[in-house]
């Protein structure tokens, strides 16, 4: 029975990884498999408010959300040898594939219920920095690793385990969100960090002076 709650964070946890490092991560390059998230998904969401119509097309079709789906798929095959030796932890993570399509399928068409009941997928999308708020189902893995940012203005979890309708006697003694998460940068804070960031060394090795970059 332990490998149910092994598989839960194990599934959280790879949320976060392959949503930073994959999908925005190789995903930024145009022309390979993960370029969907990135050059479609987002784009597509913020042009229409957080929906994403590909969602309304068949399941497993040459497009993004189809993509998203095969790679579920790829995923759940690839556990399958381990059932036999932990089939509690390999039903979990099965469950959490599944899951994480219906989520965000779900909150995709239904952006309001998507706004309320995941506001840290909301502002992944929506609010100022989309380089932050990694996880979709559950924030977990985001407060662990400090990338929960959240929008002012936007709706907000009110317990760092993302459940709605959690007791209240349980909340209170967990840490509260506010005292954990982070604000997202301001347009302006953004535009200064950047501006402040050294220049990458021209090919060749030689270095540029601080004035010279400052020459038009």
């Amino acid at each position: 029975m332990i490998g149910i709650p092994l598989g839960l964070v194990t599934a959280n946890a790879v949320e976060w990884v392959m949503h930073k490092h994959v999908l925005h991560g190789w995903g930024r390059t145009r022309g390979t498999f993960w370029s969907f998230h990135f050059h479609e998904h987002h784009r597509l969401v913020r042009q229409n408010g957080y929906h994403d119509p590909n969602y309304h097309r068949f399941a497993l079709g040459a497009h993004a959300q189809g993509k998203e789906a095969w790679a579920l798929i790829g995923a759940g095959v690839a556990v399958a040898p381990l059932f036999p030796v932990a089939p509690f932890f390999v039903g979990t993570l099965w469950y959490s594939a599944a899951n994480y399509y219906r989520v965000h399928k779900r909150s995709h068409l239904d952006p309001a219920w998507g706004r309320e009941r995941i506001p840290w997928h909301y502002d992944h999308h929506m609010g100022r920095n989309p380089g932050a708020n990694w996880c979709v189902t559950r924030p977990w893995f985001d407060y662990v690793m400090g990338t929960r940012e959240f929008t002012e203005g936007s709706p907000r979890e009110n317990n760092v385990l993302g459940l709605p309708g959690l007791p209240g006697w349980i909340a209170k003694r967990l840490p509260q969100p506010r005292g954990i998460e982070h604000p997202a940068p301001q347009p302006q804070a953004r535009v200064a960090a950047a501006a402040a960031a050294p220049a990458p060394a021209p090919q060749g090795g030689a270095q540029t002076r601080p004035s010279e970059r400052l020459s038009p």
